[in-house]
């Protein structure tokens, strides 16, 4: 299953308008993102009626609203940090983070079993502290890394020259089993297509066996989430 497994909505950027897409690029569906407690209701409506939308990362504001995410079909983890790390770990709960890599290991080192997904790239600099974080974070066998945000992170027009270091680092400390693609659509637009944020990656992974290519492109968000792959 091939999965975009960072995105959101907006009012002017729909479910409509991401179901043709990903269908044109041959992609399943996708992992929707949202950012507030009262939008992760609405959101984990929408999917129920858009088959596509195979998971919703949650924003609950207390643990009242985890419980109540927690028994929806759709919902496959949560966003922020507003939230006791100790009950995530202990409820296996996935976490998504955006945060500079160096500012996740302290979490990592006090909640050891807790799921972490880094948020793009754990916001590469270029500084040897990001590099050095990177490896720490790859030794945790609960972090895996998304690469998303590569074109709104970088000055525009994006080049692949510019990320492609920082995914490749990643790429050799993590394997292709941990690393996911993410869009971050509709933040690209209007200056890039989604099409151009998948051209981002794959420019930047390099040659790569099959197996390793759709682990990043699906296989991989499907085990950290645990989304059945079919």
């Amino acid at each position: 299953m091939r999965l975009d497994a960072h995105q959101f909505f907006t009012p002017e950027h729909l479910p409509e308008h991401l179901a043709s897409i990903l269908a044109r690029n041959r992609f399943d569906g996708s992992i929707a993102l949202a950012r507030t407690s009262q939008e992760t209701a609405g959101l984990l409506d929408l999917a129920l009626r858009h088959d596509y939308i195979r998971g919703v990362i949650a924003c609950p504001e207390s643990l009242d609203d985890l419980d109540a995410f927690q028994r929806h079909p759709k919902f496959v983890g949560v966003w922020g940090q507003s939230l006791d790390f100790a009950t995530l770990a202990a409820r296996a709960v996935p976490l998504d983070v955006l945060l500079p890599a160096s500012g996740v290991l302290p979490l990592v080192e006090r909640y050891p079993e807790l799921r972490i997904a880094l948020v793009h790239l754990g916001l590469p600099d270029g500084s040897d502290a990001w590099y050095r974080a990177i490896e720490k974070l790859a030794q945790s066998p609960h972090v895996y890394v998304k690469a998303s945000g590569l074109i709104t992170q970088f000055p525009r027009p994006w080049n692949a020259a510019c990320v492609r270091p920082f995914v490749q680092h990643a790429l050799s400390v993590f394997g292709p089993q941990r690393v996911m693609f993410g869009s971050d659509w509709p933040a690209c637009l209007p200056d890039s297509i989604w099409k151009e944020t998948l051209a981002a990656f794959t420019q930047s992974i390099g040659a790569q066996t099959m197996e390793a290519r759709e682990s990043m492109l699906g296989g991989a968000a499907c085990r950290f989430y645990g989304i059945e792959n079919q």
